[in-house]
């Protein structure tokens, strides 16, 4: 199936063994232009008798870029672990610690002229920094975006109704509501 789009990027963050209760809606990032994940797998070989006995290509961690329209200093600081005021000042410090979140996007998709609807959701992530390209204004306006990146990391215990070690999940669905409910039921508090 062609990827055709990009919709719906929402997280949550993690509290203890379970995700935050939410209140009215799952917390959603606002206008993502794109998104790129780059996982890193093991490369382990095991030779015996002149040949290949054993091999490893197990996940080890995973980079998340988000590109976004707007850097909205309460978003950013919040998924970022950094201090803000009342009034708005943002103070970033190297102490500063991002929490873990999880997170999830839906992604239109198209196959022999049907639509369908496919959840991506990652429950460890932690974001590391955000990054934005700037420059003059010329004879024809141009705009600049930022990128926040992220290390998607495997559970290292049972969290929130998944079991140790898993670091995806995903699933198909017809239409775009089914798969919002779906993405959404991932980001919250898990009841068995």
């Amino acid at each position: 199936m062609a990827r055709i789009g990009f919709r719906k990027a929402k997280y949550n963050f993690h509290d203890g063994d379970k995700l935050k209760e939410v209140k009215e809606k799952v917390p959603e990032f606002e206008k993502v232009v794109d998104e790129k994940f780059a996982p890193n797998y093991a490369n382990a070989e095991l030779y015996a008798n002149d040949g290949l006995a054993e091999s490893d290509t197990s996940f080890i961690d995973g980079t998340l870029d988000i590109t976004i329209a707007d850097d909205e200093d309460k978003f950013v600081s919040e998924i970022l672990g950094n201090s803000i005021t009342e009034d708005g000042e943002v103070t970033q410090n190297i102490d500063d610690m991002a929490p873990e979140l999880a997170y999830g996007h839906i992604i239109p998709k198209l196959y022999n002229n049907v639509h369908k609807y496919k959840v991506e959701f990652f429950p460890r992530v932690k974001f590391t920094g955000i990054t934005s390209d700037n420059k003059t204004k010329g004879a024809s306006p141009e705009f600049s975006t930022s990128s926040v990146s992220a290390k998607v990391m495997r559970l290292e215990s049972d969290f929130n109704g998944l079991k140790e070690g898993d670091w995806e999940k995903h699933k198909t669905f017809d239409t775009v509501q089914e798969a919002e409910t779906y993405l959404d039921g991932l980001l919250k508090p898990y009841t068995p």
